[in-house]
């Protein structure tokens, strides 16, 4: 059976070694979001400093991955791919999520194809990604290139959360790094000494506790340095501390999830399902009250009480992914079906 990747490639859930390493970082990364995405509900207290912890480097995390698969070519196959998995998906749950909303917590439903509505905002980006991929590896050094436009960005009025502009230039290195990557190293995940991984995490940590007075846009980057209250100088200073703090997580958590091994996280083939999925169920619970109970347990309760239903959603919802990947990616809609897409 095939499943639909977040970086939109249609991958085969028993698929060849080359690929497992990945398959297991989009597992553990999606575990991580919806682990995330739920903390973020029970805030202040540990649950805060998990939040940090995680966006110092998952997103990036998720980039590097979806670049590691990406080619700077866009040819008409290619072109297809895109539309139908990235971008109809997009609008498909654009409207879906912005209705849920409307419907659960009374407001008033509207189409906005420009405001990606919450964690949409990754497939927006992945799109401009791929857009990009051609010219910015045209240059002579696309790393350093894709740090300057990082850096810059976030000092350009109307680069913001509109069209997923700002978290498009934020994450850009890591995706082209990514890319990079593979094109020297081939597809297995970077591999750090275990001293190395472990004291990259432990750093991380150390720096999540060490912000935990920022501003959380610090760690989305979904708006640019005055959105902010930072000047050009100070706000540049700020996303490059990010950006260095970040590429130190990628490497740890990837180096980490390069030793897993086990037939479960085959299911990171189908990570669209549950990044998508479990946004639905985030959803429901807060407009049911589903986690008030928990906001009154201590840290170390709450940590397995999310955790392991979280890694639950995920091996469900991988479940349906790879059991239905025409839910996920349209390519059944036309010509240039997903059976004669073998390559990227």
């Amino acid at each position: 059976m095939t499943g639909v990747g977040l970086d939109g490639r249609a991958t085969v859930a028993a698929g060849p070694a080359r690929s497992r390493s990945l398959d297991a970082g989009r597992f553990m990364l999606l575990v991580l979001v919806v682990v995330g995405h739920t903390f973020e509900q029970l805030r202040p207290g540990g649950a805060d400093l998990a939040v940090r912890f995680i966006y110092l480097f998952h997103m990036p995390a998720f980039a590097f991955i979806s670049g590691m698969v990406s080619v700077p070519v866009l040819d008409g196959r290619r072109a297809w791919r895109l539309l139908c998995s990235v971008v109809a998906v997009y609008l498909v749950h654009q409207g879906l999520m912005q209705g849920l909303d409307a419907l659960l917590f009374g407001h008033a439903w509207q189409f906005r194809l420009h405001v990606p509505y919450w964690l949409l905002w990754y497939l927006m980006s992945l799109l401009w990604w791929r857009l990009l991929l051609p010219f910015v590896m045209a240059v002579r050094a696309p790393l350093v290139f894709a740090l300057a436009l990082a850096l810059i960005a976030g000092a350009v009025p109307g680069i913001g959360y509109e069209w997923s502009l700002s978290r498009t230039f934020a994450f850009l290195p890591f995706f082209v790094a990514g890319h990079v990557w593979t094109a020297r190293k081939g597809t297995q995940l970077p591999t750090l000494p275990v001293w190395a991984t472990t004291a990259s995490l432990a750093a991380l940590l150390c720096a999540a506790y060490a912000t935990r007075g920022f501003a959380m846009q610090w760690y989305y980057n979904g708006v640019g340095y005055a959105g902010m209250h930072l000047g050009v100088g100070a706000g540049m200073g700020y996303r490059l501390v990010y950006l260095v703090l970040a590429a130190v997580g990628v490497a740890g958590f990837l180096s980490l999830c390069g030793r897993l091994r086990g037939r479960v996280f085959a299911l990171g083939a189908a990570s669209m399902a549950p990044y998508l999925m479990h946004a639905y169920l985030v959803k429901l619970a807060l407009a049911f009250g589903w986690f008030a109970p928990l906001r009154s347990m201590p840290f170390a309760l709450q940590l397995p009480v999310v955790v392991v239903p979280s890694l639950a959603v995920v091996l469900a919802c991988s479940g349906i992914g790879l059991r239905f990947p025409g839910l996920f990616d349209f390519r059944w809609l036309g010509p240039l079906s997903a059976t004669r897409d073998k390559r990227n």
